[in-house]
């Protein structure tokens, strides 16, 4: 039987792809910002390869839609913040994100006519914990058949994909984008790490996860600063106030003054 997904579309512009990078953004930090900006514009302005020239003449880009996806409130947070205030600290990093657009394009060398779009996902905020990677791929695939989804994790994360309930089976209904994280800096001690059955998935190429629903594995070059927002809370709650503010965007420093959060109580 023949794989549908295991040769390119016929017109690879057309495939609408869609990013998620989950975590609790409690708070959204710079570090966050950063990964799913680069992500998004690594793959936006990536120009197919093996692809006829008439092809991209032809045929209007695809839509890229990078999405932040909160995960559930985890009880066993000390000073976790409501689902409320985690929107509304994202909300305002997107409004952030879309004022630098232009700068960001520009630094980066991108066309700027091929801005993605930064969106938050609340497929799993409202569920009661615990939650799993591979329901919510199953639902965010059911919803997108068409779509290629973009699943960003950290390599830290590797190790413990065989720990995941299914983790093997996740780019059964996604790619995977994988970012260097602390002493995982080169790509063959992130694929030593994969669990074998994965190890053949591995792609050089953002071309293949942009004409391909899901199967690939794509390990990233590119660290971002290691912000932690355990760190950023404790911070405040110590009052170590200009550590938090310098990890922060303005808005959402100011935000979190405004209402209180991770202050003593």
């Amino acid at each position: 039987m023949t794989n549908p997904d295991a040769t390119i579309t016929a017109n690879p512009q057309q495939l609408p792809i869609q990013i998620y990078l989950g975590g609790s953004f409690d708070p959204v930090h710079h570090s966050h910002l950063d990964m799913l900006q680069h992500v998004a514009h690594s793959v936006a302005n990536h120009k197919y390869s093996q692809v006829p020239a008439a092809s991209h003449q032809s045929a209007s880009p695809a839509q890229v839609d990078a999405y932040f996806m909160p995960t559930s409130r985890s009880p066993l947070k000390q000073n976790s913040s409501s689902p409320q205030h985690r929107l509304a600290m994202l909300q305002l990093a997107i409004t952030d994100c879309q004022q630098h657009q232009h700068t960001f394009c520009e630094q980066a060398g991108d066309d700027s006519s091929l801005q993605p779009r930064f969106l938050i996902s609340e497929a799993e905020i409202w569920q009661p914990p615990p939650t799993y990677s591979i329901d919510t791929l199953t639902q965010l695939r059911a919803d997108n058949p068409s779509a290629s989804l973009i699943f960003v994790i950290g390599a830290d994360n590797i190790a413990s994909l065989p720990q995941w309930r299914d983790g093997d089976k996740l780019t059964q209904l996604c790619h995977l984008w994988i970012i260097p994280r602390d002493q995982l800096q080169h790509k063959q001690q992130v694929i030593d790490l994969l669990p074998k059955s994965l190890t053949e998935q591995v792609t050089d190429s953002i071309s293949d996860l942009k004409t391909h629903r899901q199967g690939r594995i794509y390990i990233d070059s590119v660290s971002v600063a290691p912000i932690s927002s355990t760190a950023i809370r404790q911070a405040i709650f110590d009052g170590q106030h200009n550590i938090a503010k310098t990890a922060l965007p303005d808005s959402v420093y100011s935000y979190i003054m405004k209402n209180n959060l991770y202050t003593p109580q």
